[in-house]
């Protein structure tokens, strides 16, 4: 697995907790991955906005 500065990071969290059967882990894991993008998505298409005035939403 990579590690960054030595940290284990939520890749290795989830490989560990789908091979240990942990459940609610893959789930959180999971959980805030989708979380994490949904947000950068959304700060991207708001960057959009501001960056080119043509573009509007609604």
């Amino acid at each position: 697995m990579k590690k960054i500065f030595a940290w284990p990071g939520i890749g290795s969290l989830l490989v560990d907790s789908i091979s240990a059967r942990d459940l609610p882990m893959v789930q959180g894991c999971v959980l805030a991955i989708v979380t994490m993008f949904l947000l950068v998505h959304f700060l991207v298409d708001m960057l959009y906005t501001h960056l080119d005035p043509r573009i509007r939403y609604g």
